[in-house]
């Protein structure tokens, strides 16, 4: 049977590089979108390339619309293979100058639009299975008060994928998502870059459920080992203040990893293992509300001063 994906929200730039990029592989590719006059010019530019494709009108924050859509592409298809949510309002704006049907309107696309496609696409696949595809951004952990709708439909959207990712499975449904964290241009080489992250998540099943472009420069990663000996009396007391650390720090977009671990041989003895994307990222760490508010009260609940071991990544040996 012909592979099959649905787009919704095609258009130039990351929509069309997807749907050339799969299309080229054999699959049948259906674009959706409001504008039937784009569609018409898309769909013509891929059958000339000797690609299947199909066009459908869509509005992505009509929820019956997007339902009806998605069974008529699977309808066209004979059972489509996978689902692409590539939506999105990109307003420049902050959030205190958009009126307020501005904000309902772009997170009617960014969020809610996102989250209905996942679940009418969940629904059409049913038990034979399928892969559901989502557009993310870099906004979703790097916030900018200057794209508010934006950055906070991509968080959205990041925090759906990553909760459905185990659901789906046991379903033998994928979900995945590219995050995307800078400009792509239509007929650009980041759109090609992009596709081609998007034909991994769908093919590979190994692929993990979020991919980022472009890739983080893993080189000038830190990872800080921080060994905290607390007063006997305050032993408890320190890693409970310790754990309640966790989940703010593993939020901040620089933090990969932060674990909390107790000595085997000394119960008083804390240790803090850290990963952090830059040495700028781990200073920014440092100055958060919560982590000043521990540090200050070290004094009292620290038998001496924090032991700090810095290290970075060894390059392989050639």
């Amino acid at each position: 049977m012909t592979q099959s994906i649905l787009i919704i929200g095609s258009g130039p730039g990351i929509g069309q590089a997807i749907a050339q990029k799969f299309g080229v592989q054999g699959w049948q590719v259906i674009l959706a979108a409001r504008n039937q006059a784009n569609l018409d010019g898309l769909v013509s530019e891929l059958t000339g390339a000797g690609i299947d494709a199909h066009a459908l009108v869509v509005d992505a924050t009509d929820p019956a619309a997007l339902r009806a859509a998605i069974a008529e592409a699977d309808r066209i298809a004979g059972g489509l293979s996978a689902v692409h949510f590539n939506a999105a309002i990109v307003r420049q704006q902050d959030l205190f100058s958009m009126s307020d049907d501005e904000v309902t309107g772009d997170l009617a696309i960014n969020v809610a639009g996102g989250l209905h496609a996942i679940r009418a696409a969940a629904v059409q696949f049913g038990e034979r299975g399928g892969t559901i595809l989502v557009t993310g951004g870099g906004l979703a952990i790097a916030p900018h008060e200057s794209y508010a709708s934006l950055g906070i439909g991509k968080a959205g959207l990041r925090n759906g994928v990553q909760a459905l990712v185990d659901p789906l499975a046991a379903k033998g449904i994928r979900i995945a998502m590219v995050t995307v964290s800078t400009l792509v241009s239509p007929g650009s080489a980041e759109a090609v870059d992009v596709a081609d992250r998007f034909w991994q998540l769908a093919t590979d099943e190994t692929a993990p459920w979020e991919v980022t472009y472009p890739e983080p420069d893993r080189s000038i990663e830190l990872t800080l080992i921080a060994k905290l000996v607390a007063r006997p009396e305050y032993s408890d007391v320190l890693g409970n203040e310790l754990r309640k650390l966790v989940a703010p720090t593993s939020a901040e977009a620089g933090s990969i990893d932060y674990l909390v671990h107790r000595d085997n041989d000394d119960p008083n003895v804390w240790i803090l293992y850290e990963t952090w994307r830059s040495r700028a990222d781990l200073d920014a760490h440092f100055e958060q509300p919560y982590t000043r508010a521990l540090m200050e009260r070290f004094p009292e609940l620290l038998a001496r001063e924090m032991e700090l071991t810095f290290a970075s990544k060894s390059s392989p040996a050639r």
